[in-house]
C-alpha cells in the first residue's frame, strides 16, 4: 500500500493531459488528416473561384474549336487566325527589333569586335540582284517592302556566298566520282530522225492485174487448151476452142459482104462501091467486137474459107485461180470460164494502230521481210491507207507494193513490214536516256563550260530512232549527260532545296 502512494507522489500538483477524443468538439478548427492518408491527399485549392473560371474557360474553349473546325467555318477561321497573325506580326515587330538592337549593340563589342572599313566598302559596292523572304523562298521583288507574310525583304547580292537563291544551281564533281557514278555526256546536235513502224503483213494479189475470161455469144466448147487451175499463161494464149452458130453466120456475112466490095471494085459507080466498102467494115467490125482473134479474120480474108471452130485468147499474162471451163461444155456469155490473175506486182496488206497515222502517208517507203527468204529485203511503197478505221481492232488497213517480176512473192504469205516516215530532216536532238521525265516537265541535266553540272528544263517534239526532238532549251554543241543524269538531279535538286535555308551558304549543299 505504501509503495503505491508513493508511485503516485511525483504526479501530484500537475495538470494531467486531456485526449483529444475528449476534447470538446468546438475547440478542433483544422482538423488532423488520419495517418494513413497523409500519402494520398490531394493539395486543396485556394482559391476555388479561379479554378471554376479556368473549367468554363476550357468548356468555352472546346465548344469554340468545335465551331471553328466545323466544315461550314473552317475557311473563316483559317482567315481569321492568319489576320491575327499578321496583326501580332506588325505590332510585336518594332519591339522585338528594338529589343534585337539593344542586344545587338550590348553583344557586338565583345563578340564580333568593330567590322573593317573595307567590308563595309565592299557591301557598300555590292549589287542587290533582288529582294526575297525567307519564309516564302518562291516569292522576289525588285524592290524593298514586305511581303505577303508581312516580313521585310531581304536583300540578295550577286553572288552573295551567304545566301542561296532560290534557282538551281550547278554541281561541281570531282573526277574520281565521275568516273565511280558513270557519268557519261552526249553532245547535243542537229540530225535527221525518222521513226519506224514494224507490223506484220500479208501478201495478197493485185487486185487490178485480175482477168476474167467470158464469151459474148452461146456456143460449146470443143477443145480445152489450159486444164487447170494455178497454170501459167502469157498474154495472147489460146485458152479454148468453141463452136458457135452466130460466129459461123456472121463469117458467111463477112465473106459475102467481101465478096461484093471486090466485084464492084473496078466499076465506075463510086457511090455504090463506097457502100459495098461501108458493108465490109461493118461486118468485120461485128466479128472484132465478138472477140473473133485478128489471125482468123485474116485467115478468113484469105482463104475464104468459114472455120467451125474459133480461139478464146488470154488478155494478159499471169496465173489461173479459178477455171470453170470444161471440154464439150455449153457456154453463155454469163459465165466466167476462167479467173486470171498477174503476180508481177504484189500487194501486202498491213494493220496500223491509229496512235501510229500521222507518221504515214502515200509514196512512203516500206520495207519487208519474210521467213521464205531470210536474210532478204524487198522494198516498196505505201500506195493506200484505208479511210475507215476498225472500231474493234482500234487498227487502220495499210497496202504497200512491191514488185515480184521474177514471182518469188507469193499470194498469202506473212511479212514482218516496217513503215519508214522522216520526222525532221534538220531538228535539235538528244538521246532519250538524257531525259528525265519528272511529272509536268521534262529535264536534262547539262555540263556547262566551267565543268559544273545543272538541271535545265526542256520542251521535246517528236520521238524517233531512240532520239527526243528538242524544241526549246537547248542548242547544238551543249552537252548533256547520258548515264548517272537521275543522281546528279537529284544532287543539284537537294543543293536548291538546302540553298533556301536562310544563312546556308552555297557551298554547304555542293557535291564533294
Amino acid at each position: 500500500m505504501h509503495k503505491t502512494e508513493d508511485f503516485k507522489k511525483p504526479h501530484e500538483g500537475r495538470e494531467e493531459p486531456v485526449p483529444d477524443r475528449e476534447r470538446p468538439e468546438e475547440d478542433v478548427i483544422f482538423p488532423p488528416d488520419e495517418p494513413g492518408d497523409t500519402a494520398n491527399a490531394r493539395p486543396r485549392s485556394k482559391h476555388p473561384a479561379l479554378k471554376a473560371i479556368g473549367g468554363m474557360a476550357a468548356l468555352a474553349l472546346a465548344f469554340w474549336l468545335g465551331f471553328a473546325t466545323s466544315p461550314d467555318s473552317l475557311d473563316k477561321t483559317v482567315k481569321t487566325l492568319k489576320q491575327l497573325i499578321l496583326t501580332a506580326r506588325e505590332t510585336l515587330q518594332p519591339v522585338t527589333r528594338d529589343i534585337g538592337a539593344v542586344l545587338e549593340s550590348k553583344l557586338a563589342p565583345r563578340e564580333r569586335g568593330p567590322a573593317p572599313a573595307a567590308k563595309q566598302e565592299e557591301k557598300a559596292k555590292r549589287k542587290i540582284k533582288y529582294w526575297w523572304d525567307p519564309m516564302l523562298p518562291d516569292y522576289r521583288s525588285d524592290k524593298p517592302g514586305k511581303s505577303p507574310m508581312g516580313m521585310d525583304m531581304v536583300p540578295v547580292y550577286e553572288e552573295e556566298p551567304g545566301v542561296a537563291a532560290p534557282q538551281t544551281q550547278g554541281i561541281r564533281i570531282n573526277p574520281a566520282m565521275t568516273q565511280n557514278i558513270g557519268v557519261k555526256t552526249a553532245k547535243v546536235a542537229e540530225r535527221a530522225l525518222s521513226r519506224e513502224i514494224r507490223t506484220v503483213g500479208r501478201l495478197t494479189y493485185d487486185e487490178r492485174a485480175v482477168s476474167l475470161v467470158h464469151t459474148k455469144y452461146e456456143g460449146w466448147i470443143e477443145k480445152l487448151y489450159v486444164n487447170f487451175t494455178g497454170q501459167e499463161v502469157k498474154q495472147g494464149d489460146i485458152l479454148v476452142d468453141i463452136y458457135s452458130p452466130d460466129l459461123v453466120s456472121t463469117q458467111e456475112e463477112f465473106l459475102l459482104a467481101l465478096k461484093y466490095s471486090q466485084t464492084l471494085k473496078d466499076t465506075n459507080f463510086p457511090e455504090i462501091e463506097k457502100r459495098a466498102d461501108s458493108l465490109l467494115d461493118s461486118t468485120r467490125r461485128r466479128l472484132e467486137w465478138l472477140d473473133v482473134p485478128e489471125h482468123q479474120i485474116d485467115d478468113l480474108v484469105h482463104n475464104k474459107k468459114i472455120t467451125k471452130t474459133l480461139h478464146i485468147h488470154a488478155h494478159s499474162r499471169g496465173f489461173v485461180i479459178q477455171k470453170s471451163a470444161i471440154e464439150g461444155m455449153f457456154a453463155k456469155p454469163d459465165m466466167t470460164l476462167y479467173t486470171i490473175v498477174d503476180l508481177s506486182n504484189i500487194w501486202v496488206l498491213a494493220d496500223v494502230y491509229e496512235y501510229e497515222l500521222p507518221w504515214l502517208r502515200i509514196g512512203q517507203e516500206a520495207e519487208m521481210t519474210l521467213s521464205y527468204f531470210p536474210g532478204k529485203k524487198f522494198r516498196g511503197k505505201i500506195s493506200y491507207i484505208d479511210p475507215f478505221l476498225d472500231p474493234k481492232s482500234r487498227t487502220v488497213k495499210v497496202r504497200m507494193e512491191f514488185d515480184n517480176s521474177d514471182w518469188e512473192l507469193k499470194p498469202d504469205m506473212y511479212a514482218n513490214a516496217i513503215l519508214k516516215s522522216v520526222v525532221a530532216q534538220k531538228a535539235v536532238a538528244v538521246p532519250e536516256e538524257a531525259v528525265i521525265h519528272s511529272g509536268e516537265k521534262d529535264i536534262v541535266v547539262v555540263r556547262n563550260k566551267s565543268g559544273e553540272f545543272e538541271s535545265r528544263e526542256v520542251e521535246l517534239g517528236l520521238q524517233a530512232e531512240g532520239y527526243f526532238q528538242v524544241i526549246r532549251g537547248l542548242r547544238p554543241g551543249d552537252e548533256v549527260v547520258t548515264s548517272a543524269s537521275f543522281l546528279i538531279d537529284s544532287e543539284s535538286r537537294l543543293r536548291e532545296a538546302v540553298g533556301k535555308m536562310p544563312g546556308t551558304k552555297s557551298g554547304d549543299a555542293g557535291a564533294k
